[in-house]
């Protein structure tokens, strides 16, 4: 990708002041991306841009965030990595019914209670780069009137980052089913994306490019996080999900079909795409 290559066009085109210019105007406005968080220092330092205060606040106060608070899976979690439970085979049903195989099981370490406070609910945990379970969701198999009841705790983490692969791009959903089917990706439990969010400092801090893919009914969210993006100029892909009503619905080769054609966005082909929506 460009931006891997940056490093090594700015040390050799530094020499010629004039050509620096032309290119510099040039790759612009192409709306390429371009490099880490550094080489845009330089670049907006060299193109006469001085709005580096928008990522100064937010790495401001990163030493100082409070931890990601940890907590235990239910006292009844059951796995169902290994050989299903008799008192699990609904719950496995319900996984299988969703297009869930033993390999997704296995990676995202599911399980189900049969008892307790979360009793007749899917479990599937979230571990944050430590190790440590950061949160939990408790999805209804049984028809349950409320879907999801999940643990009375900040949803401000990053939604199993212990195996998040920040040097590839990334997928924002919007849950943890959609998730599975996305691949290296980050549900956002049905939230919006804070600008201060711990995912959005990290996919600056990394230069991570991003795909948004949220349902169909989310535009007004989708719409936020877009533009909390773009302000920091993350490389970044809106996938139409077409008339499947979220990803978790979409057999896997299906959304990577629908991945491969995403639209690149820009600040200025947000603005198009907006007023096009309206009309």
């Amino acid at each position: 990708m460009v931006r891997k290559h940056f490093s090594n066009v700015l040390r050799a085109i530094t020499t010629s002041s004039s050509f620096l210019l032309t290119f510099v105007k040039t790759f612009l406005s192409v709306g390429c991306r371009f490099g880490t968080f550094v080489h845009l220092q330089r670049w907006e330092e060299l193109t006469g841009r001085h709005d580096i205060e928008r990522f100064a606040e937010l790495f401001d106060s990163y030493g100082s965030v409070d931890p990601v608070p940890t907590l235990d899976l239910p006292e009844e979690f059951i796995s169902l990595a290994g050989p299903v439970p008799a008192t699990g085979v609904y719950a496995h049903k319900y996984l299988y019914s969703r297009g869930i195989t033993k390999a997704d099981i296995l990676k995202w370490k599911i399980g189900y209670c049969f008892g307790g406070e979360y009793r007749n609910r899917i479990i599937i945990p979230s571990f944050n780069d430590d190790g440590d379970v950061s949160y939990f969701i408790a999805r209804s198999y049984n028809g349950d009137s409320y879907k999801y009841k999940n643990p009375r705790t900040s949803k401000n983490i990053v939604f199993n980052e212990l195996y998040i692969d920040w040097n590839e791009d990334l997928t924002i959903v919007e849950g943890v089913f959609d998730a599975i089917v996305a691949g290296n990706s980050v549900p956002i439990l049905g939230s919006t994306l804070r600008s201060d969010s711990d995912l959005i400092r990290k996919i600056v801090y990394n230069d991570t490019p991003v795909y948004v893919a949220l349902d169909p009914d989310a535009r007004e969210k989708e719409n936020k996080i877009i533009e909390t993006l773009l302000k920091y100029d993350v490389e970044l892909y809106k996938i139409d999900v077409g008339d499947h009503e979220d990803v978790g619905s979409m057999p896997k080769e299906a959304f990577r079909e629908r991945k491969q054609k995403a639209r690149f966005i820009d600040r200025d082909n947000y603005l198009l795409m907006n007023l096009l929506s309206a009309v």
